[in-house]
């Protein structure tokens, strides 16, 4: 939008595109409705596009990560391969019973024990040892 020549006023003077109010000297914009009279406003850039690439690389990337971690909870353990041992081939000899120390034990004598028995009236005798 360019400035307007007022057409019976001064060649300097020039009138606002919107309202027609005379703008002064080197005057960029109108002060009774704010327009831009010598300026070039460019308008902002669309925030759509980065907005819309943002959601898609955020989804992918969800996408992604939802898919790497199903893969690797979804896998099975391996299990190791069996193996066999095998065992050396002892001699055909068996082995000694481990050697004990001795215990030094000495003969008792022992009675043979009687149960007691209460009959009213009567004693019981008791055991002795030779």
């Amino acid at each position: 939008m360019s400035a307007l020549h007022q057409s019976g006023a001064e060649p300097g003077t020039l009138l606002c595109p919107r309202c027609g109010s005379t703008l002064r000297g080197e005057q960029s914009w109108c002060l009774e409705c704010g327009l831009a009279a010598r300026t070039r406003v460019h308008p902002p850039p669309s925030w759509r596009i980065p907005v819309a690439l943002t959601f898609v690389v955020l989804a992918l990337l969800a996408a992604g990560i939802a898919v790497a971690l199903v893969t690797l909870l979804d896998t099975p353990e391996s299990t190791p391969p069996a193996t066999t041992v095998t065992v050396p081939a002892t001699a055909s000899t068996p082995l000694a019973p481990p050697a004990t120390a001795p215990t030094a034990t000495s003969p008792v004598p022992t009675a043979p024990v009687v149960p007691p028995t209460s009959v009213p009236g009567t004693t019981t005798p008791t055991p002795t040892t030779p």
